[in-house]
């Protein structure tokens, strides 16, 4: 980057956005320890398309910013000339309640979607971290999901229809705003979990879920790790169709304070339904729990459910538990106790904060160490465990570490020979490479 050029297109987009919506601060948005060279907030998907074709025709780069939560995550960006905030950009589109369906622009945040959707008896099955601050595009950019997606799948699953714009200011949709949407490519697949690297997701359609009637949260502490898992494993193969279906170690429950009591492993399966068929679940699941050796049982209702839920979807990632280091580790269901066994007590070298979804097959690590983690540590961590989950031809997603530790390893871990097809598709939609340089797999 030139300074002509940032100027030229600074001046361009300050003209588009208004000088109101340029920040002040630009260190403020900075990324892998890069700071931009200015911040422009556009007001509207149009704006954006203006922005993002003045960016691109000065040859600079730049990096969508929604909430902010997912920042960390990413391979080293190698340029960084200006960030282009999403937050203005938050409109409820369209609500079709009748068919379950909501469009909306993707700088509205998971929160206040959640009370739009409320109000009508529905809710987005996306319960990903910090949801007052994160938002829509920026989590389906990161691919981030939380418990629920257990009963109600992936990011991917629930979209329906996406507005993208891409490196070069061009607008494009795929899918629409029905279900049974069947028109052309699944083009909105490319950008689930793309991190902004072909286009930045500015709208997004939804399929909704009818929101459960009652809720109810049962809680059961063992002594042993094992114990847990088995009895997580009798209530997924039992009649009981949980919401939520989630494990998680000691040091997550003291740190994070999600329930006032003591065990080495803790099970809280979420349910939902009418009455009779809440309660007998309930009864279903306290007896599982029983069975199984668990040393303290628990049902929580309302509010009291909620927290537990909102505690461990933001475990890592809020103020109070942010970890320097945080691992996604993906690997068939069966084998989730033993990578959570290696991980809560490993001998070689410093234990994890474990939370797991054994159902689901996704494992979430962290460590956070008295004094903050090194660059060798963390290297060294994420290549034991690496090693041991490609054995079990699993993956090793490196959520966050150390800036400087990522000149030692791919944070995406390998894709084998997908990452032709992926080089081809960056080529083809930012040939440029404006968008977030060299955070994608492979430094694309």
């Amino acid at each position: 980057m030139t300074s002509a050029n940032s100027s030229s297109a600074l001046q361009a987009v300050r003209i588009i956005v208004g000088a109101g919506a340029i920040a002040d601060d630009p260190s403020a948005y900075s990324i892998d320890g890069k700071t931009p060279g200015f911040v422009a907030s556009p007001g509207s998907v149009e704006q954006l398309g203006e922005v993002m074709s003045a960016i691109s025709e000065s040859g600079l780069s730049a990096a969508p910013w929604g909430g902010g939560t997912q920042v960390d995550l990413g391979n080293r960006i190698s340029r960084l000339d200006a960030v282009v905030l999403m937050s203005s950009i938050n409109r409820v589109v369209q609500h079709n309640a009748a068919d379950l369906t909501v469009t909306v622009e993707a700088g509205i945040t998971l929160a206040r979607l959640s009370e739009v959707l409320a109000e009508e008896g529905q809710f987005l099955a996306l319960d990903s971290p910090v949801g007052h601050r994160a938002t829509i595009g920026g989590t389906l950019a990161a691919g981030a999901s939380g418990p629920l997606r257990w009963q109600y799948g992936s990011v991917r699953d629930l979209v329906i229809g996406m507005k993208v714009v891409q490196a070069n200011g061009t607008i494009t949709k795929s899918g629409g705003q029905v279900v049974k949407n069947v028109s052309g490519y699944d083009m909105a697949r490319l950008h689930v979990g793309g991190l902004g690297t072909l286009g930045i997701i500015a709208e997004v359609s939804f399929k909704l879920t009818p929101l459960p009637r009652h809720q109810a949260t049962v809680i059961a502490s063992f002594d042993a790790l094992e114990s847990c898992f088995d009895a997580a494993s009798a209530v997924f193969h039992s009649q009981v169709m949980p919401m939520s279906l989630t494990a998680f170690s000691r040091s997550v429950n003291s740190t994070a304070e999600v329930v006032g009591v003591d065990g080495v492993y803790l099970l809280a399966v979420r349910l939902g339904g009418r009455p009779a068929t809440l309660e007998r679940q309930v009864k279903e699941c306290v007896s599982t729990f029983e069975s199984h050796g668990a040393v303290f049982v628990e049902k929580l209702e309302d509010e009291h459910s909620g927290a537990v839920w909102r505690a461990l979807a933001d475990f890592g990632w809020d103020e109070a538990t942010s970890a320097p280091l945080a691992l996604r580790i993906s690997v068939v269901p069966a084998l989730v106790k033993g990578v959570a066994g290696d991980l809560n007590g490993d001998a070689t070298g410093p234990s994890a904060a474990v939370i797991s979804q054994p159902a689901y097959g996704v494992i979430s690590a962290s460590w956070a160490p008295q004094g903050g983690i090194s660059v060798d540590d963390a290297v060294e961590i994420v290549g034991r465990v690496r090693e041991r989950v490609h054995g079990l031809s699993g993956s090793v997603i490196v959520e966050r570490c150390p800036v400087e530790s990522k000149a030692a390893f791919d944070v995406w871990d390998g894709v084998g020979e997908s990452m032709d097809i992926m080089r081809r598709m960056k080529e083809q939609y930012d040939p440029a490479g404006v968008l977030n340089p060299g955070r994608f797999v492979g430094g694309i």
